[in-house]
């Protein structure tokens, strides 16, 4: 019996000391393809740019920022990085949490981005709002208006107990530091139309619809009639998108349609993109449907400089008032609708730019200015600096 009974210690010594080197081959494995191949800069699975290899200093050491840093590049170059993500919101989802990776788990297939307070840097905030606030006193005719987040439109897509917070406090200061003249709101309209396909399932965008009510709500505001829905032709272009949100699970959610409009009137542009880089007679490049981000239809992606001229004919442009638009990406499917109403439209990304936006008022001399910004996007962004 005892020699029974050692054997099957042995046994068990065995099996342990082999599940320990197996996760430390692992490990190890691992460690090596992280070290041996080519940091990765992008990630296309998940949209968004990697963490750098931090670098090795005695101050990052002693603040523990080279520590925290290297655990983050870790991470996100582990090797089939997208799989266990995947894997991890799947387990999440399967063991009855409402959201994984800041993603909830919403209804109707809806995955909604999860914002608290602590989650944004209010220094910087604050100081987003202060550029914006100069720049509107600075220029008359500049108006500044944000889009709410998707899960502050639909909070009724959100699970029970979510927790949103964040985007009403940035609202309020906002409000306090921008002239009231200069503020323009599509909160109420993007609401009345909560129940309709405004917001992207599986994407932080809003669709084209979600736009358009924005349009709308934006031309009543600067005094002009919008076009109706009728005046233009709407395609399906897509029906198999899955946007920036499902990057970050990789699960749920349900694949998203893409609409393009089309001024039935006939009406052309057309459009320069980064002073020369190349010219289009078309908002829209096909061609991105196919790849990795088909949200990259409009304007092929966030470009620099789009400079929009309607077509008088016979290659000639037509004369009339100048809009300059400053935004992010949610511009890149408005500017479209905005352009129908202006001879010269200009769509400027700060991102891209390594000009303050001074310059490009006294370049193109706009009779109009909008700065559009997504909320949390204008939050985050620390390209608001060059708003002087």
């Amino acid at each position: 019996m005892d020699s029974i009974k050692k054997r099957k210690e042995f046994i068990k010594k065995i099996r342990f000391l082999f599940l320990i080197g197996a996760v430390i081959l692992l490990l190890s494995a691992c460690s090596a393809a992280i070290l041996l191949t080519p940091d990765k800069t992008y990630s296309s699975s998940e949209r968004r740019m990697l963490a750098k290899r931090p670098k090795l200093t005695k101050k990052s050491v002693l603040n523990g920022s080279f520590q925290k840093d290297f655990e983050t590049f870790l991470s996100e170059q582990v090797p089939g990085r997208t799989h266990w993500v995947a894997l991890q919101a799947r387990i999440l989802r399967m063991l009855g949490s409402r959201d994984a990776n800041g993603v909830y788990f919403g209804k109707d297939s809806y995955l909604l981005e999860r914002y608290q307070m602590q989650d944004f840097d209010w220094k910087q905030v604050k100081k987003n709002i202060r550029r914006v606030a100069a720049f509107a006193r600075k220029h008359p005719r500049a108006k500044v208006l944000f889009v709410p987040v998707k899960s502050s439109v639909l909070a009724e897509k959100l699970p029970a107990f979510a927790e949103i917070s964040g985007e009403e406090y940035f609202f309020e200061l906002a409000g306090q530091k921008i002239p009231k003249e200069r503020q323009l709101s599509v909160a109420d309209a993007l609401t009345a139309h909560a129940s309709e396909y405004i917001y992207y399932r599986t994407d932080h965008h809003w669709t084209s619809l979600g736009a358009f009510y924005a349009y709308e709500a934006w031309a009543r505001q600067m005094g002009f009639e919008p076009l109706a829905r009728e005046d233009f032709e709407i395609r399906a272009v897509s029906d198999s998108f899955l946007g920036t949100t499902f990057a970050k699970t990789h699960t749920g959610g349900k694949p998203d349609t893409i609409h393009l409009y089309e001024p039935k009137n006939g009406q052309a542009f057309q459009l320069d993109y980064n002073m020369g880089e190349f010219q289009s007679d078309s908002f829209y490049d096909y061609e991105k449907l196919e790849g990795d981000d088909p949200y990259s239809v409009f304007f092929g992606g966030n470009q620099a400089l789009a400079d929009i001229r309607k077509d008088a004919g016979d290659g000639k442009q037509q004369d009339g008032k100048t809009l300059l638009i400053i935004k992010d990406s949610f511009g890149n499917c408005f500017a479209p609708l905005a352009a129908n109403h202006y001879a010269r439209t200009v769509a400027a990304d700060l991102r891209h730019i390594n000009i303050p936006a001074s310059a490009l008022v006294e370049m193109f001399e706009p009779d109009d200015i909008l700065i559009l910004y997504n909320s949390v996007q204008f939050m985050e962004d620390k390209d608001i600096r060059k708003l002087k």
